[in-house]
């Protein structure tokens, strides 16, 4: 099993940081959609666009939880 490096997960954490809600939505599913098309095919690529994923969608849990901690 192979997946994303310490690396890429630094720069997606960046850029999850400063993108906007829509655009880390959309992100989130591309990545989505990357990962399964790489189902049974690639599974390097599978677990990569998974990391991928998890990363933004991280982001994404903690844009939510910081904005129903302060309601």
């Amino acid at each position: 099993m192979s997946g994303a490096t310490a690396s890429d997960f630094n720069k997606w954490r960046d850029l999850a940081s400063i993108v906007s809600l829509d655009s880390l939505k959309y992100i989130i599913k591309d990545c989505a959609a990357a990962r399964e098309a790489m189902k049974g095919h690639n599974p390097e690529k599978y677990y990569y666009y998974a990391d991928m994923c998890f990363t933004y969608s991280d982001e994404l849990y903690r844009r939510n939880k910081v904005t129903l901690d302060k309601g």
